[in-house]
């Protein structure tokens, strides 16, 4: 396997060229190791039009859709905030100097380990969607802040999460509201997820309401 490295490229990318380049003249016709290009500039471009067109939102990363060490350290370099599924995740992106604030451990269905490896690492904002997960979280890091995932599906998405994660917003959040106060547990925010490459955009109008 090649070394992960960066090259500046000038002026107009030639993708195909930069493969031929990688594939024939510097690793050898018989190397068939797996090889991708990605324009780190590009995700610039994206997180600065996020920035502008929505000033008052502050975007966070998932790690799951890409964990390339440079997509993140580009990320983390430029102020954005980090979805971590895991603990294996929340090292990924504390290792580039992420404090712990900018991080989101968002995983309605945490196992005890990783939540204790949150508390010490001080990556208190969590979400949750069941009183299961708020029995967990007061046992183990009352101190966290914790955020109500709510399910609203879009009506065609690639992959739909709300089978899986997610309570009802009229039915059951009121209830774990009531729990989580009662257990004495923080509650500072409201979550949703439409699903994987959602191609129902009105669905996030319907989710905010």
């Amino acid at each position: 396997m090649m070394d992960n490295k960066i090259t500046l490229i000038e002026g107009k990318i030639d993708v195909d060229a930069i493969f031929r380049q990688k594939l024939y003249k510097e690793r050898g016709v018989a190397d068939d190791q797996a090889l991708y290009v990605c324009n780190l500039t590009d995700v610039m471009r994206k997180y600065y039009i996020w920035c502008e067109k929505m000033p008052r939102v502050k975007p966070f990363y998932a790690i799951k859709c890409n964990d390339d060490d440079n997509v993140i350290r580009v990320l983390a370099k430029l102020g954005a905030g980090f979805d971590c599924a895991s603990k294996v995740e929340i090292n990924k992106v504390l290792q580039y100097g992420v404090s712990s604030d900018r991080i989101i451990f968002a995983n309605p269905c945490k196992p005890n380990s990783h939540i204790r490896h949150a508390a010490a690492t001080n990556v208190s904002l969590m979400t949750f969607d069941s009183k299961t997960e708020l029995e967990k979280i007061q046992l183990i890091f009352p101190e966290a802040r914790l955020v109500l995932r709510i399910r609203c599906d879009a009506k065609r998405a690639q992959i739909q999460l709300g089978d899986k994660y997610g309570c009802d917003p009229i039915q059951e959040a009121p209830l774990l509201l009531k729990n989580a106060k009662n257990l004495g547990l923080t509650v500072v925010g409201i979550s949703f997820h439409v699903g994987s490459g959602c191609l129902d955009p009105p669905v996030f109008r319907k989710a905010i309401h």
